[in-house]
Order: C-alpha cells, then structure tokens, then sequence
C-alpha cells in the first residue's frame, strides 16, 4: 500500500506535507509548515509518558471561557499543578515580573496571540527581556495560540521565542483531541529545554 503524503501535525490541526532529515542516525519526520516533527505511530501514549507535571502555568487568553478552560484541563490532566491566568499580555507581564522577584517558579507559559492592551508575540518578546534582566539562565518554553496559520513571519517569532512552539485553535476539533494535541506539542517543547 503506498504511503500518504501527508500528516497529521498536532501543532498546526491538520493533515501537512513532510520533510525528513537525519539527526544522529534517525530519521526525523517534520511538517513542512510549522517544522514540528511528526509521529507516525500512537504518538498520544509517548507524548503522555515523557510529560511530567509542571509546577506552575502561567497563560494569557482575553477568552474567559477558553482560559478557564484550559487552566483545568492542564489542571485535571496533570500536566500542570497551578496554573495562573491571565486576561491579557500586560496582567501576564506584571504576573511573571512578581514571580520572578519571588523567586517563584514558571514552568510554562501560554500566550494567545491576538489578545486585547499588549499581544502574545510582544509579550513574549517583553518576557524573554525580563527573563535575561532576572539573570534567568534558561529560556521558559512559550507556547503560543493562535487561530492563524503559521507563516514565514510567525515562524521568525518562534526562533526568536525559542524554546517556542504554536497550537493552531482555530482548528475544529473536540476538546478531547485538543487534549491530545496539546499533550504532543508540549512534550517536544519541554524536550527542547
């Protein structure tokens, strides 16, 4: 039987074009759209496997009903034990300002991209500012929503944010396999680290 020649891309929402490179012997496959690499086979139970849970979240959505519920379903699937939310990129900015004074921990951060006073991708910008000024010496890895497509611009974004990925929402799936997704992507994010 001849192989499709497309994937699903946890990442983006949809079935992608690939490429395949080598890394250390091993044969990577990634979406061609946003560079995720992609899993042929049963990827939800690896990606649950290599998650640990997370100490504290810290996620900006200008959507209340989206940030509550994402907060409890990070909270409900051990993927994070506290998640702080935030109603847009400045509460988001002045969040992380006092915990990193605190000496608190942030394990993950979530931006939406469009949200309402200071965006996601100037926020994370503003983020990896105040990390470097705090002395921090690893990068939090970003997670980005968006209901766009990630382009060549976007993709600039996530190289500068790295570690950085970007789950597309925008995409019609079930809040099940929006669990899965999420579960995909953050575990190649946090294996990044």
């Amino acid at each position: 039987m001849a192989e499709s020649s497309k994937l699903y891309c946890p990442s983006c929402g949809e079935d992608v074009e690939y490429f395949v490179m080598l890394s250390e012997g091993n044969e990577l496959t990634h979406c061609s759209i946003c560079g995720l690499i992609l899993e042929r086979e049963a990827p939800e139970a690896r990606a649950q496997e290599r998650i640990k849970t997370l100490q504290n979240v810290v996620a900006a959505e200008d959507s209340p009903v989206l940030l509550k519920t994402l907060s409890q379903m990070l909270v409900d699937r051990n993927i994070a034990k506290t998640v702080e939310p935030c109603k847009n990129g400045e509460e988001f900015i002045s969040r992380v300002v006092e915990r990193l004074k605190n000496n608190l921990p942030v394990s993950l951060v979530i931006l939406d991209v469009n949200m309402p006073v200071l965006n996601g991708i100037n926020a994370a910008v503003i983020f990896r500012a105040i990390e470097r000024g705090f002395g921090k010496k690893r990068p939090t890895p970003i997670l980005f929503f968006t209901s766009y497509r990630c382009d060549d611009t976007f993709k600039k974004v996530l190289k500068y944010c790295a570690p950085a990925k970007y789950i597309n929402k925008g995409t019609g799936s079930s809040p099940e396999e929006f669990v899965q997704r999420l579960y995909q992507v953050v575990s190649q994010l946090l294996a990044e680290q």
